[in-house]
């Protein structure tokens, strides 16, 4: 009775609730598929959900392989058939069940493991072992082992339970593989390189693309396996009579036989992953080698082969023949497990007795090979190498050669001119400068020369409402977007020392100005910097959802003590018109208030996915968008590709293609290792109708090339992007930063030179708000030998390791057909040419110098020593370092002075100019040579 009733309560409960599943799972389905309608790309999401669907089939499929075999295996057992072996009493029972316990435990860990970061980051499964931070680190992790042993422990004391534990690992197996369709479908698409590794003669893209999923299957499917077969042994233990005698009779004939299929796949499975691990010697640090070492090839490789050999000798002697080789496959396991012993034990022994002594000589070739594949993974065997012997005093010819460098040398760093729009451009307390980007415009009609700038986006930060304002309606219909921009000339400051603007105060006070210094007028800033409607609804700042256009006015900007309001006119979000879409969007949002609200009419639609990443990375989930987007202001001619003439402000965003096992490449990066490295799609994200453009931007990467055949309605090529926004494309600083830090070590080619580590180069130091900090990339707009006209430029100034003289200077090119072109210039080792760390400690002993700081580090204020540029001006080197005077209680930076320096002299000045012309011309009491005597300056009027 107790029983019937139990079932009349259950099955309606269970039908209920997989009816709400079932609601919920179709309310997210219909959001995702009219999210991607508004870009019409649902095929893309169609296809995804095939991969998917494809990875979930097989995924169930061996799931009921598993279940099937073990509930077969366990009927097997009778209590009159013959054991066969392996009785077990007393503490062997025990070590055996221990021994069980813990393999069940670690399996299932692992499984959760997967399908943890499968449900995160499913583009990270290759790396399931590195420990990240945050609640999917060590904490995440050590929540998973304790979640794991508590339901392992339910097998052992719960007999209702006892499947728990074999369907949680099903389930986090399932998630692991369906989640995992970007490394299934890559590796099924990925072409050729052309290039193949050489050590074992693969392609490259196997290495990028195949090995991965490989490796990952491979490791899903022994634990699968594993988990399946400790879950069995586990059942049979715990069963009565064994677990209250403490004792085991031993297997059926039966049971022994129905072992063979399980073990025969599992060792199948261990001998494919110990023949592929023979390809991670490709990606593995040995000493000086990045890749496989003398030792690698000669010693452990073989041990390896010879290990999955005899693996699968063992293997196959588990097929049921008609005689008996148990001897065989102890022999053949035994030489398996011995194989890799040896290559664990004896490697360190031989790499210290055998290779240390005569190093050099036994890994030349294999250094060889890892400085090509280092170069060509980082692009670095496409850097043009130039010398150059500057000349030590800066001369009248050289700042002629360099005018139009010297016309757009920067003065104003990001930060000071960030604190700057914070106090004076921010307007409210919810308005947030987040970053700056420097850029170039053409502002001078009829001329080729681009004035630099620097654009700075106004956008909304909600976490800065007041609390009394955060309530649902004002977060999400009327504090919807940011808006406008700020742009600055990057070589000029007002008289009070401040930016100066071209334009500022968007909104119905909008200011636009011209630059009587500059020759550039209102008109021509006006004519080539078009605003429109500067609304930001998309934006770089994480932003809840937004409901727009709605019977509720939406905060546009302040004017003054009042507020300009207006509605949403663009074509972004998903319609809530239908009752069906709101309630999807409720489901899909947890927020019924959808439903409720009178806020809502026809033309409302839903906007989520707002920060301009996020949005770039739903639609492609394998690209890498590390670098910070920046905003451009144009006008696009016409309408190409599905751009809105009536709109001008665009975020561009950088996406990489990355892996981490390229063969014999270093490893570079912080946290994640990173040998290959790609800027193969150049995003562009509407600011204000949220369109979305994928333009590929290395064509040659196979990574790339991989996805578009998967997605090939997603991506153009960058020759369909407007020309208006191709000329604000730059070479990201995070692509020019990888590229750096190898270059430190991998711009020698020469095996013995690159062993011996006397020619290794280091980021050069400086002094930056009284902090010691590495030179960053800056860009300039400068001149090159071979080039008549200026460009924009992302340099770094490099120097010997432990010694401050610079010994090169690299330069990306960002415009035009030169863009991604990357110039080394390698400056003589036999005359030593001052750095950025040597140049500011000169300037900052000069007594006249030091005492006009100490002067302004008084009564309040504080000196802020601005970026040191090194500058190429004709043939010579000029040094720049802007000098800030802020207060020490939330002043304005003001822009005070400027020193300058071409190694042999210094001076220091209001302006630029003066600062040169006291340099050329020797004007004051400047010592001619800095080796000779102490420095003094030149301290303009």
């Amino acid at each position: 009775m107790n029983a019937n009733h139990t079932r009349r309560v259950v099955l309606p409960l269970t039908l209920i609730l997989l009816g709400i599943a079932t609601i919920w799972l179709l309310a997210r389905l219909t959001v995702e598929i009219l999210w991607f309608g508004q870009f019409t790309l649902q095929s893309v999401l169609w296809r995804r959900w095939f991969f998917q669907s494809i990875g979930l089939v097989l995924a169930v499929t061996i799931t009921l392989i598993t279940f099937f075999w073990q509930a077969n295996w366990l009927s097997m057992q009778s209590d009159k058939a013959k054991r066969y072996r392996l009785a077990l009493h007393g503490w062997r029972f025990g070590s055996f069940l221990l021994l069980l316990t813990l393999f069940a435990l670690l399996t299932l860990a692992l499984l959760m493991r997967f399908a943890c970061l499968a449900y995160w980051e499913p583009f990270a499964l290759p790396r399931w072992w590195e420990i990240h931070e945050g609640y999917r680190g060590v904490a995440g992790l050590l929540v998973m082992i304790a979640l794991a042993a508590i339901i392992t422990v339910t097998l052992l004391f719960s007999k209702r339970l006892r499947l728990l534990p074999q369907l949680l690992g099903s389930f986090c197996f399932c998630v692991a593989l369906t989640r995992g369709w970007g490394l299934w479908s890559l590796a099924l698409a990925i072409p050729d390189s052309g290039v193949s590794d050489p050590l074992l003669g693969a392609d490259v893209s196997f290495a990028l693309g195949r090995f991965p999923a490989l490796i990952v299957l491979l490791e899903l499917l022994a634990l699968q396996i594993l988990l399946t077969l400790v879950s069995a042994f586990l059942t049979i233990f715990v069963r009565p009579p064994s677990l209250s005698d403490w004792a085991f009779a031993g297997l059926t004939a039966r049971q022994n036989s129905g072992l063979r299929l399980p073990l025969l796949c599992l060792m199948t499975t261990g001998v494919a992953l110990i023949w592929l691990s023979r390809h991670q010697f490709l990606w593995t640090q040995s000493g000086v080698v990045a890749g496989a070492s003398w030792l690698d090839v000669h010693f452990r490789l073989p041990l390896r082969t010879s290990a999955a050999l005899a693996l699968l000798a063992c293997a196959l002697l588990l097929l049921p023949l008609p005689t008996t080789r148990s001897f065989w496959r102890i022999v053949c396991l035994t030489t398996s497990v011995i194989s890799l012993l040896s290559e664990l034990i004896l490697s360190p022994l031989l790499q210290w007795l055998l290779v240390r002594p005569r190093e050099l000589r036994l890994e030349t070739p294999y250094i060889a090979d890892s400085i090509r594949s280092t170069r060509r993974a980082f692009q670095l065997d496409t850097i043009r190498t130039r010398a150059i012997n500057p000349q030590p005093r800066l001369s009248r010819d050289d700042l002629t050669a360099g005018a139009s460098t010297l016309k757009n040398l920067r003065l104003w760093d990001s930060q000071p001119l960030l604190a700057t729009n914070r106090q004076l451009q921010q307007l409210r307390v919810y308005y947030r400068f987040s970053s700056a980007a420097v850029d170039r415009y053409r502002l001078k009609p009829n001329s080729n020369e681009r004035q630099q700038v620097i654009v700075a986006a106004r956008e909304l930060d909600q976490t800065s409402l007041p609390a009394r304002s955060r309530t649902w309606l004002n977060r999400h219909f009327v504090f919807t977007h940011g808006y406008g921009f700020t742009l600055s000339p990057v070589n000029t400051k007002a008289v009070d020392g401040l930016p100066e603007y071209f334009i500022s105060d968007l909104g119905r006070s909008t200011r636009v100005d011209g630059n009587r210094s500059l020759g550039i007028s209102r008109i021509d800033v006006e004519s080539s910097v078009p605003i429109g409607r500067a609304a930001l609804y998309f934006g770089m700042l994480p932003s809840p959802y937004a409901i727009a256009p709605t019977n509720v006015l939406e905060f546009d900007f302040p004017e003054g003590d009042q507020n300009t309001y207006n509605h949403y006119a663009g074509t972004a979000g998903i319609s809530l018109d239908k009752f069906w879409q709101r309630f999807a969007a409720a489901l899909y949002l947890h927020e019924p208030r959808l439903l409720f609200t009178d806020s809502l009419n026809s033309h409302s639609k839903l906007l989520v996915r707002r920060e301009v990443r996020q949005r770039i990375h739903a639609l492609a989930p394998f690209l890498d968008l590390a670098s910070e987007p920046y905003l451009v202001s144009v006008s696009i001619a016409g309408s190409p590709n599905g751009f809105d003439r009536r709109q001008h402000q665009y975020w561009i965003v950088d996406g990489y293609t990355r892996s981490d096992t390229y063969p014999y490449a270093a490893s570079v990066g912080k946290g994640k290792s990173l040998r290959y490295l790609r800027n193969s799609v150049k995003a562009v994200v509407d600011a204000y109708n949220g369109s979305v453009w994928l333009f590929v931007s290395e064509p040659e990467d196979p990574l790339i090339r991989g996805w578009k055949r998967l997605f090939p309605e997603l991506m153009q090529p960058l020759d369909q992007m407007p020309r208006e926004l191709r000329e604000h494309l730059m070479v990201p600083v995070h692509q020019f930063d990888a590229q750096i830090r190898q270059l430190l070590r991998y711009h020698v080619t020469d095996p013995r030179i690159f062993y011996s580590g006397d020619d290794i180069w280091q980021v050069p130091m400086e002094l930056y708000g009284g902090r010691q900090v590495p030179v960053e990339p800056y860009h300039i707009t400068a001149q090159l030998k071979d080039s008549d006209q200026s460009e924009f430029l992302l340099l770094q100034p490099l120097t010997p390791l432990a010694r401050p003289n610079l010994s090169a200077w690299l330069a990306a090119r960002s415009d035009g057909e030169r863009y991604g072109q990357i110039e080394l210039l390698r400056f003589p080792s036999q005359a030593p040419i001052f750095g950025p760390e040597q140049i500011q400690a000169l300037i900052n002993q000069n007594p006249l110098i030091s005492q006009q700081y100490g002067l302004w580090d008084r009564a309040g204020s504080q000196v802020v020593q601005g970026n040191l540029l090194v500058v190429p001006i004709g043939n010579a080197l000029l040094y720049i370092e802007p000098v800030y005077l802020r207060a020490r209680q939330g002043g304005l930076p003001t822009l005070t002075r400027i020193v300058v320096s071409d190694g042999s002299r210094v001076a220091m000045a209001e302006t630029l100019l003066e600062g040169l012309n006291a340099l050329v011309e020797g004007r004051g009491n400047i010592v001619s040579d800095i080796k000779q005597g102490p420095i003094t300056d030149v301290i303009g009027p």
